[in-house]
């Protein structure tokens, strides 16, 4: 099936992802996984909220956590436009195609405005919220994987062509899209505003759910130094994935759970794409791989487990695939070695 075309008129401009909001049932837990381990800085906090950001970032917040009594739910995700106005033109073109919209009130956020999409994936706009000092040299201050901003949210839905084609008519490029290899059945795309591959990609499984958001760190040693934080503060089963090396985006990875298993992605600096010319790159996904370079597959828990949105329905696909699990690796592959045969130097 061919992929959408982007519309490079939108009605209005969305500039990257910025934040996101979850809820939590155990704060201090959480408090603790995000700043000891992930690196993040506590902007503010009370009783039943953390407002939390990277070290380099300015804007007030790119995590929110919410105190639960309920499931663990994604309230939101969040991403910024250019200006004030595209707030106006946005609610006017959801008004226009009959989605619905409205505005909210967010601490520390100027105007908001919340809609869901047309998978029923829940997303706050934001012009505006307050500033902060940003903290990227004050390197004796930092903790665990210092992650420096966020990047990008997964979200897994039961139509990755019709989800990205919502997304490409407001402006958004496609970077990758996964495709099975000898066929034309997309199950993975990966859309961005900003100049890297990714601020949001749709992953084929039963949808609209939360998988992850991505925070970049510096350096490969920050990755690791966060895992080795996760394992001397109380975190040891927090890792789930990695480290490993995507194939596209090419960037150097892990994923790591929460207390209340959401995930989040540690990953380096991905490859920039600028240029208008630069074209989507069809990776086919063969029967043993999951497109990686290096590094074990993702365990089931990778493709199967993911944070509900709050309030939406999840829509089974007509059909799911059966991917390439660690644990299905480790049943399967041979570890012997063939003997070595040594060529005589000339």
């Amino acid at each position: 099936m061919a992929i959408p075309q982007t519309n490079f008129n939108p009605p209005f401009n969305i500039t990257r992802a910025s934040h996101l909001v979850l809820t939590a049932q155990d704060l201090a837990a959480s408090r603790a996984f995000y700043t000891e381990v992930i690196g993040l800085i506590v902007s503010d906090e009370d009783a039943n909220t953390l407002w939390l950001r990277g070290v380099e970032e300015r804007q007030h917040h790119s995590l929110t956590l919410k105190k639960t009594a309920s499931e663990p739910a994604c309230e939101a995700i969040g991403m910024h436009v250019f200006d004030e106005e595209d707030l106006d033109k946005a609610k006017s073109h959801f008004d226009r195609i009959g989605l619905s919209s409205k505005f909210i009130e967010v601490p520390f956020q100027n105007r908001t405005l919340r809609y869901s999409d047309n998978m029923g994936t829940v997303v706050d706009l934001v012009a505006t919220m307050k500033t902060q000092p940003r903290s990227h040299v004050a390197v004796h201050t930092h903790k665990g994987a210092r992650a420096l901003r966020f990047d990008h949210y997964q979200v897994l839905v039961p139509d990755v062509i019709a989800a990205t084609k919502f997304y490409c008519d407001l402006g958004f490029r496609i970077s990758d899209h996964l495709v099975v290899e000898g066929t034309d059945i997309n199950v993975g795309i990966f859309l961005h505003r900003k100049n890297n591959p990714w601020d949001i990609v749709f992953l084929h499984r039963a949808g609209p759910q939360f998988h992850h958001g991505g925070y970049v760190v510096e350096s490969l040693f920050d990755l690791i130094r966060g895992l080795d934080c996760a394992g001397s503060v109380g975190f040891p089963e927090c890792i789930e994935h990695g480290p490993g090396r995507h194939g596209h985006g090419h960037a150097y990875y892990t994923y790591l759970r929460d207390p209340d298993g959401h995930r989040t992605e540690l990953l380096l600096n991905a490859i920039q794409i600028t240029d208008r010319y630069d074209e989507p790159v069809a990776c086919a996904l063969e029967a043993n791989s999951v497109g990686n370079r290096w590094g074990f597959p993702p365990p089931k828990s990778w493709f199967e487990e993911a944070t509900p949105f709050a309030g939406a329905k999840i829509v089974a696909p007509p059909m799911e695939g059966d991917p390439l699990t660690l644990e299905k690796y480790l049943s399967t592959k041979s570890w012997r070695r063939a003997p070595t045969t040594l060529r005589k130097s000339a």
